[in-house]
C-alpha cells in the first residue's frame, strides 16, 4: 500500500547545501526534506533533547520509500531576510541575508513502507504530532490527503511520469521530444543520525507541471499506477532509505 497527500504554503525553502551567504532554494522537496516533514507528522523522535545535532528519526524511517511531484509552476521570491549579527554586534545588531524562496508551492508526496501505515492514522485523522513545514519553520505547511491506494505497475515501454524522476543513467533514457524541458540536478537524500551527508541523488523534472517526462527506457527504475480518490499517477519511486 501507499499513501498520497498534498503540502502547500505561501512559500518554501529547501536550501541547496553549497549555498552559504545568500540561501539558494531546490524547486521541490528533496528526500532528505521529505523525511524530515514525515517524521513531523508521525513524530519521530530526532534525539534532539540529549544532542541538538542529532537526527535519529532516519533510523526509524528504513524501509521507507518516497516520491514527490511538483503540482504547481515553479515561481521564485527573493528577498531580505533580517538575523542577529552574534559575529559583530557592536557594529550593527541585525545584518540582512538574501534569501531565495519557493513562492505558493503546491506538491504531492508518495509514501510506501516502512512508515507508512503509521503516517496514514495520522494522515486520516490530520492529527500531526508536530508542526509540519516546508524547509523553514516560517513556512507553515497546508496538509491535505488524497488517500491510500494499491501501486501497480505501469505499462511496459514508453511511460509519462508525473513525478519527479531519479536518474541513474545506465539504461534509462527520455522522449526529449515528447518531454519539452527537462532540468536536471543532485538532491540529498539520505543523511546520518549525526545530519551528515550520506547519500545524494541525481534527478531529472519536467519544466512544465502539465508535461509529464515521457520515459522510453527506464532501467532499474521503480515505476507504478497510483490511484486514489479521482486521481490516477504514474509515479517514479526513490529507493527505499
Amino acid at each position: 500500500m501507499a499513501v498520497m497527500f498534498d503540502c502547500s504554503s505561501d512559500m518554501a525553502l529547501f536550501r541547496k547545501p553549497y549555498t552559504t551567504t545568500s540561501s539558494v532554494s531546490f524547486a521541490f522537496p528533496p528526500p532528505s526534506a521529505i523525511a524530515g516533514l514525515i517524521s513531523a507528522i508521525v513524530g519521530l523522535d530526532n534525539g534532539a533533547s540529549g544532542n541538538a545535532s542529532r537526527a535519529d528519526y532516519w533510523r526509524e524511517l528504513a524501509g521507507t520509500r518516497v516520491a514527490v511531484a511538483l503540482l504547481r509552476q515553479t515561481r521564485w521570491l527573493r528577498a531580505a531576510v533580517n538575523f542577529w549579527n552574534v559575529k559583530n554586534p557592536q557594529s550593527t545588531p541585525h545584518i540582512q541575508v538574501k534569501h531565495q524562496f519557493v513562492s505558493s508551492p503546491r506538491y504531492r508526496v508518495y509514501v510506501s513502507g516502512g512508515v507508512e501505515a503509521r503516517l496514514r492514522g495520522h494522515l486520516e485523522r490530520g492529527s500531526f504530532i508536530y508542526t509540519p513545514f516546508l524547509g523553514v519553520a516560517y513556512a507553515l505547511a497546508q496538509i491535505d490527503y488524497i488517500g491510500s491506494c494499491d501501486p501497480r505497475p505501469a505499462e511496459k515501454g514508453e511511460v509519462r511520469v508525473n513525478t519527479v524522476i531519479p536518474w541513474t543513467e545506465e539504461g534509462m533514457e527520455l522522449n526529449l521530444a515528447e518531454s519539452g524541458g527537462v532540468f536536471s540536478e543532485r538532491v540529498p537524500f539520505r543523511l546520518t543520525a549525526e545530519r551528515a551527508l550520506d547519500e545524494s541523488v541525481k534527478v531529472v523534472y519536467s519544466a512544465d507541471v502539465n508535461r509529464p517526462l515521457c520515459v522510453r527506457k527506464r532501467g532499474e527504475l521503480h515505476v507504478t499506477r497510483c490511484a486514489a480518490r479521482g486521481v490516477e499517477d504514474i509515479v517514479a519511486w526513490f529507493p527505499e532509505w
